[in-house]
C-alpha cells in the first residue's frame, strides 16, 4: 500500500478500490501512487490541491469534472475503474486535452455470471429458502414444503437482453446453455451484429412484450437514462421478471416500483439503483418479490486482477505518451 501524499503522486486513486500486489509494485516503480479516499469531486480537488505532479486519476465512483480539473493542471488522463464512465465529465476533459479511458471487457464475465445468479436465485427463491432453513422453520414445518418453495425454470424461457456489448453478448452465450430463446435490443448495434451473436433482433417494445425475463446491460448515457419508463413498462409481458446489473437510472425507479406493486412485473433482481447506497426506507427494500444486491457485479477476484492489469498497462502508456487501450474517443 502506498503512503505517498496525494499531491505528490503521479497516479491518484480517487476512491479505495482493489489493487493487486503486482499492480501496486509496478506503479511504485513508475513513480508511485496514492489513495485520495475522496468523498466527492470537491474533496478530491482539495486533496490534489493544484499539484503539478498528478498525471493520472483512477476513479470508480468519485466524479471527475471541472471542479477536479481546476486543481489538476498537469493531468493527462482519467481512467474509469471498470467499464462505466458516467461519473466522468468526458466533454470537460476533452476541452482541456485530458484523455478519458475505461477498462472495457475486464469485468464482463463477472457481471454476466451475476445476472444469471440473480435470475436463478429469484426463480428458485434460493435466498428465501436459505433464510427459512436458518430460522428453523423447516424443522417446525416438517418435510412438506410450503407452496412458495415451488419455483420456476430458466429452461426454454424467452430472455430479452437489452444491450449486447461485452456483457450482454456473454449473457446471450450463457443463455444458450439453458436452451432459452434470446431476443435482443441494442441502441447502437444493428440487426446484423445481433444476428451474428445468435440473438433475434427486436424493437424495445417488442422485446418487452415477449420476454419472460428482461436483463439490462447498457451504459448510462443521455439516450439510455430512463429508457425503461412508465410507458415502456405498460407494454411488458404480464409477470415479466426484470434484472438490472447495469446502472440504476436506466430504469424509472418510481415506475418500476408501481409495476412491481401492481403485479405487472412479477419480480425484479437489482444490483444497481438510482441512488446508492439504497436507503432502507426505499420501497424496494420491503418488497418480497425483489432481490437486492449492493452493486457487486464486477467484484470477483479474477475480474479485479484483470482490471488492475488493464489499469497498469494504460498508466504506463499514458506516462510514456502512447495511446491507451481503453481510450474513449
Amino acid at each position: 500500500m502506498s503512503d505517498q501524499n496525494v499531491s505528490a503522486a503521479p497516479v491518484v486513486f480517487a476512491d479505495r478500490v482493489y489493487l493487486s500486489e503486482k499492480a501496486g509494485a509496478e506503479l511504485s516503480r513508475m513513480g508511485g501512487y496514492a489513495w485520495a479516499d475522496a468523498g466527492d469531486a470537491f474533496d478530491l480537488a482539495g486533496k490534489i490541491g493544484g499539484s503539478p505532479d498528478v498525471k493520472v486519476i483512477v476513479t470508480e465512483y468519485v466524479p471527475v469534472d471541472d471542479t477536479v480539473l481546476d486543481r489538476a493542471p498537469a493531468l493527462k488522463a482519467v481512467i474509469a475503474y471498470g467499464a462505466g464512465y458516467d461519473h466522468i465529465d468526458v466533454q470537460a476533459l476533452k476541452r482541456r486535452g485530458v484523455l478519458t479511458c475505461n477498462c472495457p471487457g475486464e469485468n464482463s464475465q463477472a457481471v454476466a455470471e451475476l445476472a444469471f445468479g440473480l435470475m436463478l436465485c429469484l426463480l428458485r427463491r434460493i435466498h428465501r429458502a436459505d433464510q427459512w432453513v436458518r430460522s428453523g422453520e423447516w424443522s417446525r414445518e416438517g418435510l412438506v414444503l410450503p407452496r412458495w418453495a415451488s419455483g420456476r425454470e430458466l429452461w426454454r424461457k424467452t430472455l430479452g437482453v437489452i444491450g449486447l456489448g461485452n456483457i450482454g453478448a456473454r449473457v446471450a452465450r450463457i443463455a444458450g446453455g439453458f436452451d432459452m430463446k434470446i431476443i435482443g435490443y441494442d441502441p447502437v448495434k444493428n440487426d446484423e451484429q445481433l444476428i451474428r451473436l445468435g440473438v433475434e433482433p427486436a424493437t424495445l417494445p417488442d422485446l418487452l412484450s415477449r420476454s419472460d425475463i428482461v436483463t439490462l446491460h447498457v451504459p448510462l448515457t443521455p439516450d439510455t437514462e430512463g429508457m425503461i419508463d412508465a410507458a415502456a413498462l405498460k407494454g411488458v409481458k404480464p409477470g415479466m421478471i426484470l434484472v438490472n446489473t447495469s446502472r440504476g437510472r436506466v430504469i424509472d425507479e418510481s415506475a418500476m416500483i408501481e409495476a412491481l406493486q401492481s403485479g405487472r412485473i412479477g419480480a425484479a433482481a437489482l444490483d444497481v439503483f438510482a441512488s446508492e447506497p439504497l436507503s432502507p426506507s426505499n420501497p424496494l427494500a420491503g418488497m418480497e418479490n425483489v432481490l437486492l444486491s449492493p452493486h457487486l457485479g464486477a467484484l470477483t477476484h479474477e475480474a479485479g486482477d484483470r482490471l488492475c492489469d488493464s489499469i497498469l498497462r494504460q498508466v504506463r502508456d499514458i506516462l510514456e505518451g502512447q495511446p491507451p487501450e481503453g481510450l474513449i474517443r
